[in-house]
């Protein structure tokens, strides 16, 4: 297959910290973007009001509104800068994907000049349990890819092929196709520890079963938030997060000096000395939790360990150990192997390994999108 002539190819993990996509119009040259994860439906009146007082023109990923069925939304860095939006953590992933993904395809067309009209294969990641959903989201979003408007420029784009994943599913396929007929007679655990949400996803002898729990990286914010006060806007919140995640074990007081929001030095001081307190008690209650839900649902029988997701790198030390207490004899793998391939794809500073973590699975789904692309045309099978 000339990969000149394959569809836009579009993967897109509708996180809840970050939106992360990866498109291929070049098929072995993946594109990536991350966008803010908000979402929100606004009025005409509100939109007309904002175009009315621009002056400049933002890149579109900064500027992304979506229209349709009637109803306009904001998405990412316009939504939660202009249209003060929240991430609303309760509701499903697939509550705003449509919205998401509309505004992915939006950006690629426009950077990638597309015209108005062209076919689309996408592949996306979903919670376990959401993810049995799939066929109805996939309905929906063939529907509204068909005639929607991105920064009013409508949009007609043919829905032709749609993977549609659980979360830690990129990795488990890409292991597969190494595996090959030897995967059906193993059997696999595939961990995503995400912001939100932990999957544990099991491939025994080829079956699958999963667990979703929402025990993310969010209900450690959540400890350390309700200890100390003055974190809860988006902005403190995104910060104490940004701070809990580089310190990693480093709990000393001076590295949440920063933190501190009063403007008297001794208070400041004293601020700090609580923050790290809480961090230091709320990391070792967090990190008991999650291994309960470990012990439940990971079994010591298993060939191989899958880890993968934000999380990971903050807890990596006591993972290692974790895995190596308790599976011995069963194969770990940290991201499907994938952490310095996608550091060198999409050029990341070594420093960033945290966002390698968080893009493996993304990564090896859009590989695996690519590869399905190319068997079925293989086959001269469009969808």
């Amino acid at each position: 297959m000339d990969e000149n002539f394959s569809p836009p190819m579009l993967t897109v993990d509708p996180g809840v910290s970050d939106t992360k996509i990866i498109w291929r119009v070049t098929a072995f040259k993946p594109e990536l973007l991350i966008m803010s994860p908000e979402v929100v439906e606004v009025s005409s009146e509100s939109a007309d009001f904002y175009k009315s007082r621009r002056i400049t023109s933002p890149d579109p990923e900064n500027e992304s509104w979506v229209e349709y069925e009637g109803v306009l939304y904001a998405v990412g860095f316009l939504a939660h800068h202009v249209f003060n939006a929240r991430v609303a953590p309760k509701e499903p992933k697939s509550e705003w994907a449509i919205a998401k993904v509309l505004a992915a395809v939006g950006v690629m067309a426009i950077k990638e000049a597309l015209t108005d009209t062209f076919d689309l294969v996408l592949a996306m990641p979903l919670p376990f349990a959401e993810w049995e959903a799939r066929k109805r989201f996939e309905r929906d979003v063939t529907k509204a890819l068909l005639n929607f408007s991105f920064c009013d420029k409508p949009l007609r784009v043919n829905l032709k092929v749609f993977i549609c994943t659980p979360e830690g599913g990129g990795h488990v396929m890409i292991r597969g196709e190494q595996l090959g007929s030897n995967f059906n007679q193993k059997k696999i655990v595939s961990l995503m520890w995400g912001y939100r949400d932990i999957s544990i996803v099991k491939f025994d002898k080829g079956v699958m079963s999963g667990h979703t729990e929402r025990l993310g990286f969010m209900n450690l914010i959540d400890m350390v938030q309700n200890r100390i006060s003055g974190y809860n806007s988006r902005e403190r919140e995104r910060l104490l997060l940004e701070t809990i995640h580089s310190v990693g074990k480093d709990i000393k007081s001076k590295n949440f000096k920063h933190l501190a929001l009063s403007k008297n030095a001794s208070r400041k001081s004293e601020e700090a000395d609580l923050i790290a307190e809480a961090v230091r008690a709320c990391r070792s209650e967090y990190w008991r939790q999650v291994v309960t839900l470990f012990g439940r649902h990971i079994t010591s029988d298993c060939d191989e360990n899958i880890i993968g997701g934000g999380c990971v790198d903050y807890y990596r030390d006591e993972l290692k150990t974790f895995y190596s207490q308790n599976f011995p004899n069963s194969n770990i793998s940290w991201g499907a192997e994938l952490e310095e391939d996608v550091r060198v794809t999409f050029n990341i500073p070594t420093k960033s390994k945290s966002l390698c973590a968080r893009l493996t699975d993304v990564y090896a789904l859009s590989n695996y999108l690519r590869n399905q692309v190319y068997a079925l045309s293989s086959f001269g099978v469009s969808r």
